[in-house]
């Protein structure tokens, strides 16, 4: 009984919670609850496969090949236009294969269920939302940080290189589900917790400023914009 008695409490922390729909659609059930997750990430693997070029350790796409759809940051105050249509074919080019897989983990942890409980049409929504969102942000951040107050090589690096891969979108898609929690600041403090990892372990670039930038904006859409649906 005491084990049973603090289900409640733990529902709190959790996503449609109030529900009675399953957290994740039944595997057979994926392509038909959630297909613009499905088509994005076939999509992103087409794109992939016939622009990636092999280097030690990994799979990279070239560059050269698909340039003009990738985000640039200063393209948001020397080129604004091209940088608007940049942020809708950017995020169907992952820049090598560890960014490929990664994207998609997420999209099968976070965007399936968030696709299957809100609908198709929310969860690309939010997904381009959420990556425009994070790009201007980590954008404009940069522009009013560099070089004039902050100078040196991580900051230029950011500012020369291109930007491109839906993993901006799917921390947008993660800051939505958070937002389905009655109490939803545990699953954004691990959310948080789990970039600050991947960048300790991994990651030593200025992603984190379009990733937490995404997560917060899609947590403040779903939360306040969008009403919850009922699941069937």
């Amino acid at each position: 009984m005491r084990h049973n008695s603090r289900i409640p409490e733990i529902s709190k922390y959790l996503p449609w919670s109030d529900q009675a729909g399953r957290y994740y659609p039944r595997l057979g059930g994926i392509a038909r609850r959630s297909p613009a997750v499905v088509i994005y990430i076939l999509i992103s693997v087409v794109f992939f496969l016939p622009t990636a070029r092999r280097i030690p350790g990994n799979y990279v796409t070239d560059q050269d090949r698909v340039e003009h759809l990738l985000f640039a940051i200063p393209d948001l105050s020397e080129r604004f236009f091209v940088a608007l249509r940049s942020l809708f074919t950017a995020p169907f080019f992952n820049h090598n294969a560890v960014q490929l897989v990664y994207v998609i983990t997420l999209l099968l942890l976070f965007g399936i269920p968030f696709e299957s409980h809100e609908g198709s049409v929310r969860t690309i929504a939010i997904f381009f939302a959420t990556s425009f969102t994070g790009a201007v942000v980590a954008g404009t951040i940069l522009h009013i940080i560099y070089p004039t107050l902050i100078d040196g090589p991580f900051l230029e690096q950011a500012w020369e290189r291109s930007w491109s891969g839906g993993s901006a979108g799917c921390f947008g898609l993660m800051g939505a589900l958070a937002a389905r929690a009655p109490r939803p600041w545990p699953l954004l403090g691990m959310f948080m917790a789990w970039e600050a990892g991947v960048v300790a372990f991994y990651l030593r670039e200025y992603t984190p400023a379009f990733h937490i930038s995404a997560l917060f904006a899609g947590f403040l859409l779903a939360r306040y914009a969008l009403r919850a649906r009922r699941s069937t």
